[in-house]
């Protein structure tokens, strides 16, 4: 910049007004320059309705998290800006979680290819096919249940699914805090990859309701690999719950939860009050009904075993402490009694859980009828 163009400059960053009379005598150096001028400035440029100033200002006030004052000006100028300047934008909507606006921002052509577009799809459940490989492995999910293994040192392997976004990045999260400290030991449970499943499922979406998923389609028309036990599938709303061999989660679950029903595989039971349905056959049960419940049907609880909230009726249900535990409050750390029956029921070779394939089979067997 020679010396003219230097003084307008400074006269500009001193008189934010004098922008109008100095920008299009140099507009070619001040539009290299643009990023560095002052709030004040640079916004009486962008109110001009000069596009390079409204864009610029735009990414500002994304980068300030004003994401709905910054949309009336990236939405009149992001037409004339060009892919890599684009991509800058898409990366702060992405980050503020803009996801109406790279909605609007691919509906106008104008989303280039990156990771903004592939989150997007991610967002709204878009189908596995349409999400790029290379993206997929590098944010450390899977695409294909033919990419997974089972690791024979684990005595149960588990694969993790979701539909959505949060979802993946929610069972990354339990899968490394599990890794960290494993329950109720070391090489008891290992866990997959999370596997994207997209629009290809179907989950009731009620935040109020049991979580659950159709299975019927995939049952048939995916191959399953071998030696995996049970499915952690996590969906964007409903209630946590176990049923055939899959753990049903939202993507708001805490790790608690998770280690909850995680219990829940092994055969455990709720220490809180059970649903009347579920009440009307195992509290007319005698003895163990879990590793943590005895129902004393006209027999006597073991010695130091304190009644349970689970059976609300004539017949009383019996826990092992009198301390609230990780089976009736999912917030409460797993406590060491709680641990010790965990590893004596997983180490009974007489006691089988029901497994997804299990579950599936009966669908087999339903759907073939």
């Amino acid at each position: 910049m020679n010396q003219h163009h230097a003084l307008a400059f400074w006269h500009v960053k001193h008189t934010p007004t004098s922008i109008f009379i100095n920008y299009y005598r140099f507009a070619d150096d001040f539009k290299s320059l643009l990023s560095s001028l002052p709030d004040p400035t640079l916004y009486l440029l962008a109110l001009s309705g000069e596009a390079d100033a409204q864009f610029v200002w735009a990414l500002r006030l994304l980068k300030n998290g004003k994401g709905q004052s910054a949309l009336p000006f990236w939405r009149a100028s992001a037409a004339q800006q060009n892919a890599d300047k684009r991509r800058k934008l898409s990366a702060l909507l992405l980050k503020l979680e803009r996801w109406d606006d790279l909605t609007a921002l691919s509906q106008l052509h104008l989303l280039p290819e990156s990771d903004a577009a592939e989150q997007l799809k991610l967002q709204y459940s878009a189908a596995p096919a349409s999400i790029d490989q290379r993206f997929a492995s590098h944010e450390g999910f899977l695409l294909s249940f033919a990419q997974q293994q089972a690791q024979s040192h684990c005595q149960f392997n588990v694969l993790m699914m979701t539909d959505h976004r949060q979802g993946l990045a929610q069972l990354n999260i339990f899968k490394t805090r599990y890794q960290i400290e494993p329950q109720p030991r070391a090489g008891s449970f290992c866990f997959s990859k999370p596997i994207y499943l997209g629009d290809s499922i179907n989950c009731q979406q009620h935040p109020e309701h049991a979580a659950r998923c159709d299975w019927r389609p995939l049952v048939n028309n995916k191959v399953w690999p071998t030696g995996f036990d049970f499915i952690v599938m996590m969906t964007r709303s409903g209630l946590g719950n176990v049923s055939g061999g899959i753990m049903h989660l939202n993507s708001a679950s805490h790790y608690g939860l998770f280690l909850h029903e995680l219990m829940h595989f092994n055969g455990f039971e709720d220490e809180y009050v059970l649903p009347t349905t579920k009440q009307a056959w195992l509290c007319q049960q005698k003895g163990f009904v879990a590793p943590n419940l005895f129902i004393a049907n006209g027999v006597t609880p073991p010695i130091g075993w304190q009644q349970s909230d689970s059976c609300q009726t004539a017949i009383k249900a019996y826990k092992p402490s009198e301390n609230w535990s990780i089976m009736q409050y999912q917030q409460i750390p797993l406590s060491q009694q709680y641990q010790q029956l965990w590893l004596k029921q997983i180490a009974n070779p007489a006691e089988q859980p029901i497994r997804f394939g299990d579950y599936f089979t009966q669908l087999e067997e339903k759907i073939s009828f």
